[in-house]
Order: C-alpha cells, then structure tokens, then sequence
C-alpha cells in the first residue's frame, strides 16, 4: 500500500477522545498557529480540542475532548 502526500505535521487524526499531545511552541505565534490549526481541524472533522500552553517550558499541551 502506497500513501500519496505530505505526512501530517499535527497528530490530531489519530488522537482518540482523552488522548493528550505535547508539541513545543517556543515564540507566541507558534502558540497561535497551533491553536488554530487544532481549531480547523476540529471544525472539519467534528471534533473538539483543548490547547494549553505552560509558560516555563514553552510546551502546549492538546486534549481531544471530544
């Protein structure tokens, strides 16, 4: 089985309701732009996700709720 495109860069299609995943946002606009991208993919795909970023680390950490 050959699959075509780009691998994904956000882990969102795999994640089931619960699942957590940590992604390092070192500037404020990278904060911005995953939360957006978790955002659309959410609207696209009926899905809901929570974005919290610790301010120490600069990790945001993303829960799939629904």
């Amino acid at each position: 089985m050959t699959i075509f495109g780009r691998p994904p860069t956000y882990p969102f299609g795999g994640m089931a309701v619960g699942d957590t995943s940590t992604l390092p946002a070192p500037t404020p606009a990278d904060v911005k732009r995953i939360a957006r991208n978790a955002s659309q993919y959410g609207q696209r795909h009926d899905k809901v996700f929570r974005c919290r970023t610790d301010r120490q680390t600069r990790l945001m950490t993303i829960t799939r709720a629904r």
